[in-house]
């Protein structure tokens, strides 16, 4: 119900796992009491004052909006069981003040859903400490940077404990944490098909594209090999050079001739970033997205697509030093339906090319030959998808940059949660343990219709709302995150506080960060019932305001550091 034009608040009655019996013959159309309806109501909800509605009008909005919530199955076969989850990697306390930690949405998740957790991080992560036993069953410390014995060891300290399912939602475990429940013969996708996603020369290899050039480097020397220069010579420019695995788009670097790229892959070995090589490949311009799929047996259960506005590195004259990293994802997608029907289907096909039939899946791609275009047409700095001046000679199609076999990421399972009604972090617990009924039930959206009389807000697909999710970016070196960071943001903004769902520290409070530590200081969650262009001006104040407190702290640090 959160973000509900109707209700206030919700009170439960019942846990996880009680079951709820129907109403008696006799109190079905026209109960006999209040009471008597109690024993078979999952809760109950306050409503918001109307002075402008009458009762019967707002009980009937009311209605629509429970009815556009509440469509998923709520019941199901037979009980559900309590289950034990082995967690691989706890994820950072950003601020123990506030509490903001990584792992908190996937965590209250498995609460909801009656699982326990196990987790394994390293031995002095903060969640061994004795404050926050309540947040797991056990806590298993072990070094983590071995990554190697590192399936084998989690695997013999979770035998005798009768896990249910293995997880992770950090990018660097991926393939240990399938490596382990492979061992343990526990729920999971092909370690194959992981480890062709999780390497991005791997995934090119099977899925790449006739128009789409790609060579893998597995060593700095190669640029120097005598039979390799002609297949350096044939290269075609732009390019995008950046590690074969890799996150946050650490790396990534488009480079518009021969130096260019020698250079950077240079910078990426002396980065220590070539450890699985480097890959180059054509530089696809078009609007970039992210595709949020739920499969279960091979078949689509929910699709999210997300904007993703161009970066500092998809300018036209952007030098190899230009950023990839992202600021801003707007949901529902302004792409028009041909184009999200085409982004559907193929990477849905690319999917089960890799050998996955279940689970959360967070995909990265670019529409080329698009309809639309970034552009800023009231002159205000403030871009936006509009169609193209002149129709394309070619026809649309869509480029797969990376898959990531999990949820995506810590902000953007809250904002696709806040959207659209469904949780990819509890989806991804749920496929780890098997559990086929409850998924297929919580992987369904809100319904697109609020009713006769009632426009849709956020562009339909279910979504409740328009939503963003802005990043604000480790812009520069030795930039130092002040505590209260939100707060002083959203104080010098206070008519902007109530579009916002959820904005958290991405950084530890207190500490200075660089680029190369962190890509982002923070994120804030916007939302709109407005429209997209609401949103983008909203965005673009935040942004505005959270560069300038972090450049004021700092200067306020280096005049106490001279004084000093």
């Amino acid at each position: 119900m959160r973000h509900s034009d109707f209700v206030d608040s919700i009170v439960q009655f019942n846990k996880w796992n009680q079951k709820i019996s129907a109403l008696a013959s006799g109190d079905r159309k026209w109960p006999s009491s209040l009471s008597a309806l109690l024993p078979s109501s999952p809760g109950a909800l306050v409503m918001k004052r109307y002075s402008k509605q009458t009762n019967n009008s707002s009980l009937n909005m009311l209605q629509h909006d429970l009815e556009r919530r509440l469509k998923f199955n709520w019941i199901v076969s037979k009980k559900p069981i309590a289950r034990t989850v082995a967690v691989v990697g706890g994820r950072p306390m950003y601020d123990e003040i506030q509490g903001m930690y990584g792992s908190r949405g996937f965590f209250e998740a498995a609460q909801a859903l009656g699982m326990s957790l196990i987790v394994f991080d390293e031995p002095d992560h903060w969640l061994k400490k004795d404050k926050y036993s309540h947040l797991r069953q056990e806590f298993i410390p072990v070094d983590m940077s071995n990554i190697t014995d590192l399936p084998r060891r989690m695997a013999d300290a979770l035998k005798d404990k009768h896990v249910d399912g293995i997880v992770t939602f950090t990018d660097g475990f991926v393939i240990a944490t399938t490596e382990a429940a492979e061992i343990l013969k526990l729920p999971t996708e092909p370690l194959s098909s992981m480890q062709k996603a999780h390497y991005k020369h791997e995934m090119r290899r099977l899925v790449n594209k006739t128009n789409i050039q790609a060579m893998h480097l597995t060593s700095v020397d190669q640029l120097e090999d005598v039979e390799m220069q002609q297949s350096f010579q044939s290269l075609k420019y732009p390019l995008i050079v950046k590690p074969s695995r890799g996150q946050f788009s650490r790396g990534v670097k488009k480079v518009g001739g021969d130096a260019a790229m020698r250079q950077a892959v240079r910078e990426l070995d002396k980065e220590g970033l070539m450890e699985q090589g480097v890959l180059i490949e054509t530089y696809v311009d078009g609007p970039e997205l992210d595709a949020n799929f739920v499969l279960w047996d091979g078949q689509i259960l929910f699709l999210e697509v997300t904007d993703n506005l161009p970066c500092p590195g998809d300018k036209s004259a952007a030098t190899s030093d230009e950023s990839f990293v992202e600021t801003l994802q707007i949901s529902n997608s302004g792409l028009p339906a041909n184009e999200l029907s085409i982004i559907r289907n193929s990477l849905h096909d690319s999917l089960l090319q890799l050998g996955f039939r279940s689970g959360v899946f967070h995909v990265e791609a670019r529409m080329q030959n698009s309809s639309m275009q970034y552009q800023d047409l009231r002159g205000d700095n403030i871009l936006d998808l509009a169609p193209v001046s002149r129709s394309r000679e070619q026809d649309p199609d869509v480029f797969l940059i990376e898959v990531n076999a999990r949820s995506p990421g810590t902000a953007g399972t809250w904002s696709t949660l806040y959207t659209y009604g469904v949780d990819m972090g509890a989806l991804q617990l749920l496929h780890a343990v098997g559990d086929a009924e409850r998924f297929a039930s919580l992987s369904q959206p809100f319904s697109s219709t609020l009713g006769r009389d009632h426009a849709d807000a956020g562009g339909g697909g279910g979504a409740q709302y328009w939503g963003a999710h802005c990043m604000i970016p480790v812009h520069r070196d030795h930039v130092f995150v002040p505590p209260g960071f939100i707060d002083m943001v959203l104080a010098e903004i206070p008519h902007i506080s109530a579009h916002v769902s959820r904005a958290e520290l991405y950084a530890e409070a207190g500490t200075f960060v660089s680029p190369g530590d962190s890509a982002w200081v923070a994120y804030f969650l916007l939302f709109s019932k407005v429209d997209r262009r609401h949103l983008l001006e909203m965005y673009h104040l935040v942004a505005q305001v959270s560069k300038r407190i972090l450049d004021d702290h700092m200067e306020d640090r280096e005049d106490m550091i001279i004084s000093v």
